[in-house]
């Protein structure tokens, strides 16, 4: 039986939308053969944390494509770099590691700052030789004994940044084991998540994918620790256009006193899975009918952006057939096919040659005002753009509950 990332309570299963495909794993060509596993979206009752209840293998998930990486935002790491230099006992000679890509930026503030002692475990130092390896593939390989190695290497990191790993983790249980057999006892834990309150609140569906196993709200997040004997000193909440970073800084200690519950703020988080499993059915239909009605009046749908959010928008409110083609304007994604609803990936010049009647915008929110100022000559001939992010000054109207 599954059960949940940070408490050994089996969660409560919400909802199952069937065999999905992996986002990243583009299509020469269409494939009636392309693997597919269970996303089933669940909801501990006991600490309210949203997770997916039957992890993919990290084999299948990890990408195919050597060119394909993930980029996170950055605006935030000044102040955070200001609050780790400040944390007690930590001095310019501290020991401060990072286990991917995702935690470089941090580490290379640091140094500017005089901390001369930083390090980013290699994929070579983790044991892993994939070359387009990512987060679904280190998590995976972190255990204490990996612990152990590491800091026989280069010694014991009084700081550990870890950004972008824990949603990641088909066990949040074995990355803290590996990470507190790692740090120094009192040293200190940097871990940063997406913040989903927000985009459950919205219905955003397009949150939901194969390689995000956890998804945090601060207060999951406070709570994620707990069993681990540590001692979080601080939730920090950083605001974002699509998603808010949340900073979790734990110290390796056992904690003052325990955590207090708070009934209320579970029964908020409870009713944020209950109202997103209400709204997936009524969402989907509303969708449906409205694409419906743009092919009835004679005109046709595209979706601009093929990364894992249009595919998952598309795939889990099942509007495939209502759409003809994805947009990308990535030398290296077109005339390949979108996983799941295998559409085909064309530049932006279709939306020129063929005219559709609503473009979809499903690329990052902060670059939609860039897409439709290099299109002005398609919304100047009447076609129309809105976005699939309910956030969004475009935001699509059938997409609000």
């Amino acid at each position: 039986m599954f059960t949940c990332q940070i408490c050994p309570a089996p969660p409560l299963e919400l909802i199952d939308f069937g065999p999905q495909p992996v986002c990243n794993r583009y299509l020469a060509e269409p494939d009636a053969r392309e693997y597919r596993h269970p996303l089933i979206l669940s909801q501990c009752q006991t600490d309210g944390l949203l997770q997916l209840s039957r992890p993919w293998p990290s084999d299948e998930v990890r990408p195919r494509l050597d060119w394909i990486s993930y980029k996170e935002p950055e605006r935030h790491l000044d102040d955070l770099c200001d609050r780790i230099a400040a944390l007690p006992g930590v001095g310019t000679d501290t020991l401060i590691t990072g286990v991917s890509y995702k935690d470089e930026p941090v580490l290379t503030r640091m140094e500017k700052k005089g901390f001369s002692r930083t390090w980013n475990v290699s994929l070579e130092e983790l044991g892993i030789h994939h070359p387009g390896a990512g987060m679904e593939t280190i998590q995976d390989v972190l255990s204490e004994d990996l612990a152990g190695k590491l800091r026989s290497l280069k010694g014991v990191p009084g700081v550990i940044v870890v950004r972008h790993l824990l949603e990641h983790s088909n066990s949040v249980s074995k990355t803290m084991a590996f990470l507190k057999a790692w740090a120094a006892a009192g040293g200190y834990l940097i871990l940063e998540v997406p913040d989903s309150e927000q985009t459950f609140k919205d219905l955003d569906f397009g949150t939901v994918w194969e390689e995000h196993v956890c998804y945090f709200t601060e207060f999951t997040l406070g709570r994620a620790f707990v069993p681990f004997d540590t001692d979080l000193m601080d939730v920090i909440r950083y605001p974002y256009t699509l998603e808010d970073c949340l900073v979790a800084i734990v110290a390796c200690r056992p904690a003052a006193a325990p955590l207090p519950n708070d009934p209320g703020r579970l029964r908020q988080e409870l009713a944020l899975g209950t109202n997103f499993k209400a709204g997936w059915q009524t969402l989907a239909t509303r969708c449906q009918q409205a694409l419906q009605q743009v092919i009835d009046a004679g005109g046709a749908t595209v979706i601009f952006g093929a990364g894992h959010r249009a595919a998952t928008f598309v795939n889990l409110l099942g509007l495939e057939r209502l759409i003809s083609c994805v947009i990308d304007d990535d030398p290296r994604k077109a005339g390949l096919y979108l996983p799941g609803c295998q559409l085909p990936i064309v530049t932006s010049a279709h939306l020129h040659s063929a005219r559709p009647a609503l473009c979809v915008l499903a690329a990052s929110p902060d670059s939609e005002q860039v897409i439709i100022g290099k299109n002005k000559a398609y919304s100047d001939n009447g076609g129309r753009f809105a976005s699939i992010y309910p956030r969004s000054p475009l935001a699509w109207e059938h997409l609000k509950a």
